[in-house]
Order: C-alpha cells, then sequence, then structure tokens
C-alpha cells in the first residue's frame, strides 16, 4: 500500500499528470455551477440601469463569486486570474464560460504585465470584473488594484453584492458562499462609482468598501 502511494505521489509531480487533472476538476466545477445556478431563481436589482454603461468595472468579494459566474457568463467581460496552478485551473473554469482572461498575480512582474494588458481590455470596449479582496484575502478587505484600474481607464466601478436565501457558507478566509438547488437569490448592482484623476487612492479605497458592505438587501424583500 505504500509503495502504490509513492507511486501515485511521483505520478503527481508529472506535468502531463497535472493537466489531467486541472482539465478534469475544470469539467466537475463547470458542471456544478451550471446545474445548480440554473435551479436557482436570481432576480437582478438595479440591472436595467446599470447594463446601458459600456464597459464598467465590477467590484465584489470573492466568497460571493458562484452565482456571479453563471450571471454574467459570456458578456465579453475579461478577469484576470493569477499565475499560480489555482489560477490555471481558475483560468480553465472560466474560460468555459465565455470569459476573456488575463494572467497576471500580486507579485511584481506578474502585476505589472497583468495589470497593463486588463488596463488595454477596459480600454479597448470590455468590461472587467474584480474580486475586491482577492485573491487571499483578508476577505471582506478592499484592496487599491481596482481603485488603480478605474483611474488609469477612466471606466466606472460597478459594486455588486449577492444574497443567497439557502445556501451553504463555508468557514474559510472569503466566507465562500454555494447556493443550494431552488434557493431564491438576490444580485444587488450599487450605483457607479467614478475615480477622478487626482483623487487619493487610499480614501476612495476606503469608499468603495464601506458602499459595498452597505448595499442593502433589506430594501429588496419590501
Amino acid at each position: 500500500m505504500k509503495f502504490l502511494k509513492k507511486i501515485i505521489n511521483k505520478l503527481r509531480n508529472f506535468h502531463i499528470t497535472k493537466i489531467i487533472e486541472e482539465k478534469i476538476i475544470s469539467y466537475i466545477a463547470w458542471f456544478i455551477i451550471q446545474v445548480v445556478s440554473r435551479t436557482v431563481r436570481i432576480k437582478r436589482v438595479n440591472y436595467e440601469n446599470i447594463k446601458k454603461i459600456k464597459n464598467k468595472i465590477y467590484a465584489f468579494f470573492h466568497g460571493e463569486q458562484f452565482l456571479l459566474i453563471f450571471a454574467h457568463r459570456h458578456s465579453d467581460i475579461v478577469i484576470m486570474t493569477s499565475l499560480s496552478r489555482d489560477g490555471e485551473l481558475q483560468t480553465k473554469i472560466l474560460s468555459k464560460f465565455g470569459y476573456d482572461i488575463v494572467r497576471g498575480s500580486t507579485g511584481k512582474k506578474g502585476a505589472s504585465s497583468g495589470t497593463l494588458a486588463l488596463i488595454e481590455k477596459i480600454k479597448s470596449g470590455k468590461s472587467s470584473a474584480i474580486t475586491v479582496d482577492g485573491p487571499h484575502g483578508p476577505g471582506f478587505k478592499v484592496k487599491p488594484g481596482i481603485i488603480f484600474l478605474a483611474q488609469k481607464t477612466a471606466r466606472p466601478i460597478i459594486p455588486v453584492r449577492v444574497y443567497i436565501t439557502k445556501r451553504i457558507q463555508l468557514k474559510n478566509w472569503d466566507r465562500y458562499t454555494i447556493p443550494l438547488p431552488w434557493s431564491k437569490s438576490y444580485i444587488v448592482y450599487g450605483n457607479p462609482v467614478y475615480v477622478e484623476p487626482t483623487e487619493d487612492l487610499k480614501k476612495k479605497t476606503e469608499e468603495l468598501e464601506n458602499i459595498l458592505k452597505n448595499l442593502d438587501f433589506i430594501s429588496v424583500f419590501k
């Protein structure tokens, strides 16, 4: 048994094995998101006003992305994924939903190349979607990258929150939320946030965080 485990562990180190694993896992993830999301009754709040705005930058928390991936599929949206193995898996999953992918990271080389490519894509007319507290947290804490992006492209940030009536919420850093089949969901879109060329990035980051945390879910029930 120990000998078999050693062989399996050695196989896992081969590049070809990793590629096969990623393909299988990405198809499983794609299938689960598709099947579960199609059973959920999704109501979009304030979306009619937001969809009129061309090439916008959606801002949302990492743990609320499950339904958003499905809801915004094949919408000409560009997303940046990390250069890590997790980023490679995420790229394969998102590509199946029709997202345009730019590879980058929070490291110096990845950040510069990835961010520049993302800026060019937005300037060319695409919308973008950013997990403001990703990829590793801390959860529900907005990082300044999205403010920098909005400032350089002169495009508005659209704050987005998701509320799901029946869900599984994981006990990890982002409180990742998975809807249960046949639950009801509200995707709430806030009003556009513009970043002027002279505005302070830190203050604007704090402002966006406050807006996201206070997007009112209670009002959708009234």
